[in-house]
């Protein structure tokens, strides 16, 4: 059976030293406009806020798993998504920001056994507002020597095989917490 091409961006899947999942609070800048779906990487940018990730991030925080607001009315708001409207106000982002994180995320092409260990960029895709989730994906055809997230194995899930779509475990490379980040995203 055929990998389904279904983008999903990032998912937390494990932890390389078994420690435990969970996401951490960061500021949002509340009138950055550009929307931010859950599973979509992220980076801090030079003013030390969120912002969504470009395809070659040199500095990853994590992934996004939602965020929280006060919107014009005066509500408490809480959402897989961030929706770009600028009249919100006390916006927080939810950040998986462990560098050990595993998480899944599908090729856009054909993904290999012999890629692991391989780093790639990413295929930036907005993502779907109806379900919060986002269409990240890795750049198949950026396999380089020093991308910003590396290829460990293939998620061991019924209907994922190697191939076109394949479904694998990541880590984020470039990591700001790991010392291994560049200078600032232009994203």
């Amino acid at each position: 059976m055929a990998n389904v091409d279904a983008p999903n961006g990032f998912t937390p899947i494990r932890h390389l030293t078994g420690g435990t999942i969970r996401a951490n609070e960061y500021p949002m800048l509340t009138s950055y406009s550009t929307k931010i779906h859950s599973g979509d990487a992220v980076i801090m940018d030079t003013t030390g806020y969120i912002a969504i990730s470009g395809a070659t991030p040199t500095n990853l925080v994590g992934v996004f798993a939602g965020c929280s607001y006060t919107n014009a009315a005066g509500e408490k708001k809480f959402s897989k998504y961030w929706d770009g409207v600028t009249t919100h106000t006390s916006a927080i982002a939810y950040v998986y920001d462990d560098p050990k994180i595993v998480y899944a995320v599908q090729h856009d092409g054909t993904g290999a056994l012999a890629d692991n260990n391989a780093t790639f960029d990413l295929t930036v895709t907005a993502g779907t507002d109806s379900t919060g989730r986002s269409n990240f994906e890795l750049s198949t055809s950026s396999k380089a020597t020093d991308a910003p997230v590396r290829q460990i194995g293939l998620v061991n899930k019924p209907s994922n095989a190697w191939g076109a779509s394949a479904e694998v475990e990541v880590i984020f490379e470039d990591h700001v917490w790991n010392g291994t980040a560049g200078a600032a995203d232009a994203s």
